[in-house]
């Protein structure tokens, strides 16, 4: 009997058999590492953040810009989809293109709409709408060179803010002379407060930006953003005293502060009870239009006229340097718990005092009034 076969007598297994455990090895090796990988990558939240990053990459075709949109929503993840836009009886904002940027849990979120001068309507829609029978909408100036204004959202949590982009490679082109950025937010924590505001106002113009870059719209854009007005839509200035808006109206009011950009300017002249009973307002560039798109404006105001008086609404007009229209229009404001008697003398002389300010304001001339 040789060596070697003493040696397997001994139980020492065959060459064959020490190949197939080294082999059986392996395998499981690989096994464990397929199973294993995917589970860390999976459960240490890499693939959440993938994920995420995924969804963020051409959101708006880039237009979103998400650097301060944690800090600003309060959130730790972004995730991001497209929206498909509401159809209904009032236009709605983002017939362009629209998006949104959140919380993948849904508790705060950022939209952001983008629309041609033509959709201007959907955009002052979801700005406030500034309905005929009510609303305490105020457009408070971004200020800094961009023609854009904020305000309180509807439901008095979040934020609201419109962005005009003039497009001066679309000046003579009616339907696409502006790029229009309509942003809503609703965040986890307050959204008010002035680093806040000030931080959504940055969102608001630097998504403008970038979305004038995809649309190819070659605009003009204003300053940096560090503060923004205050809001004062709920704040009552007595008579005599306004100094924004409202300067030099003879009633107790509220008011915003004013900039030469703003699109949109507002003025609530308030009752003995502090309500507001009527409502002065400016438009400027493609909101002149959107205004009688608005449901309920079709029996307040005739838009093929200069000037007039219709239903509980008195309007006038103004050229401006861009060869468009200015459009300042006065509405009583109805409510039905609060007696109210129209006082025309008082809602012309308001929307003449009002409006002569804001023509000198943005350097328009000719004003028209009924």
């Amino acid at each position: 009997m040789n060596d070697a076969t003493e040696q397997r007598r001994i139980g020492d297994p065959a060459p064959g058999v020490d190949r197939l455990r080294s082999k059986r090895l392996l395998i499981s090796a690989v096994l464990v590492l397929v199973i294993a990988v995917p589970a860390v990558f999976y459960f240490s939240g890499a693939y959440d953040r993938w994920q995420d990053g995924r969804s963020l990459a051409d959101i708006c075709k880039g237009s979103v810009d998400t650097s301060e949109v944690k800090e600003l929503l309060g959130v730790d993840r972004l995730r991001g989809h497209d929206v498909e836009v509401e159809q209904g009886i009032n236009p709605r904002a983002g017939q362009l293109r629209k998006c949104s940027v959140g919380d993948p849990d849904g508790r705060a979120w950022l939209s952001a709409a983008m629309d041609w001068s033509s959709g201007a309507a959907g955009s002052l829609h979801d700005f406030g709408g500034f309905p005929p029978d009510g609303g305490l909408g105020m457009a408070i100036p971004l200020g800094h060179g961009w023609e854009g204004v904020m305000d309180e959202g509807r439901s008095g949590d979040g934020l609201v803010a419109a962005v005009n982009m003039p497009c001066a490679n679309h000046r003579n082109d009616p339907e696409r002379s502006s790029l229009i950025i309509t942003l809503q937010g609703q965040a986890v924590r307050s959204i008010e407060g002035t680093v806040q505001r000030a931080r959504f106002a940055r969102t608001a113009v630097k998504t403008a930006q970038n979305a004038a870059r995809a649309w190819g719209c070659n605009a003009r854009p204003g300053g940096s953003i560090d503060r923004v007005p205050d809001n004062t839509a709920h704040t009552k200035v007595p008579q005599g005293e306004a100094g924004g808006s409202c300067a030099g109206i003879a009633a107790a009011v509220r008011e915003s502060a004013t900039d030469s950009k703003a699109p949109i300017e507002n003025c609530y002249l308030l009752s003995d009870s502090n309500k507001p009973h009527y409502r002065v307002s400016a438009f400027y560039g493609p909101f002149v239009r959107a205004l009688p798109a608005q449901l309920g404006y079709g029996d307040e105001l005739d838009s093929e006229k200069s000037a007039g008086r219709k239903g509980s609404s008195v309007w006038a007009t103004a050229e401006c340097p861009s060869g468009g229209k200015a459009l300042y229009i006065a509405t009583a404001l109805r409510d039905k718990d609060d007696r109210f008697t129209p006082d025309g003398q008082l809602e012309e002389s308001s929307l003449k005092t009002f409006a002569t300010r804001s023509v000198e304001r943005h350097g328009c001339a000719s004003l028209k009034m009924p």
